[in-house]
């Protein structure tokens, strides 16, 4: 049985259509009821605020997806100091608390989205959280640890300004070579399929993977 944090999110919900795939059955966490659940999921409404009640069923994987709604500036680093309080809340507790209930509920593997660029050290404080996040989870010790990297997401066309990030990023992907490659986007469907297929057949250890990793398997 899988765990998934942030299924109502752009990138979460995409990630449990990909689940809804498996012969493996689905613990959704969500604030509110999901659309179009699939017929091997479940829905665990849960209030976010109060994880330490939160009682999870014995599971084998753990994907995090929780993301806060930023726009594209803020993700660049203009942040206010509210702004980077509730970011922190939300990408870096909520996400590490459900990690650990994760691994008291039997976990053995964890796929934790991040980003490209993620960094404890980062002056931009959506990497540095992203980066002080990655470091936490490994230091959980799940049996199997992947960390996906990814650069801009395609494909959430309710959002001006990600659809001209979108427009931005398929003109300028096609020059980012060497060791920028790995800022290239990639859309949220091809993600998600990367990283359930990926977390299918567990490597231990710990994993990272970007875009060359995302690419070079067909996806």
């Amino acid at each position: 049985m899988n765990l998934l944090a942030g299924s109502t999110g752009f990138l979460g919900n995409e990630v449990l259509k990909e689940l809804g795939g498996i012969e493996s059955q689905t613990v959704a966490l969500s604030r509110r009821a999901i659309l179009n659940l699939p017929d091997n999921a479940q829905e665990l409404i849960i209030d976010f605020d109060n994880l330490s009640e939160l009682e999870i069923p014995n599971i084998n994987h753990v994907y995090l997806s929780l993301g806060y709604p930023l726009y594209y500036h803020n993700v660049m680093g203009f942040m206010s100091d509210s702004l980077k309080k509730d970011l922190f809340l939300v990408e870096f507790a909520y996400q590490l608390e459900i990690a650990k209930k994760a691994k008291e509920a039997g976990a053995k593997g964890i796929s934790l989205i991040s980003a490209v660029g993620a960094n404890s050290n980062s002056k931009n404080y959506y990497l540095k959280t992203k980066g002080t996040l990655e470091e936490e989870i490994i230091k959980l010790g799940f049996e199997n640890t992947n960390i996906f990297q990814p650069g801009h997401l395609r494909g959430n066309k309710f959002r001006l300004d990600i659809v001209l990030a979108d427009l931005i990023s398929i003109i300028f992907d096609p020059f980012l070579h060497g060791p920028l490659k790995k800022f290239r986007s990639i859309s949220a469907k091809k993600l998600s399929k990367f990283v359930v297929n990926n977390s299918l057949h567990e490597k231990v250890g710990i994993n990272y993977f970007e875009f060359k990793d995302f690419i070079q398997r067909n996806l």
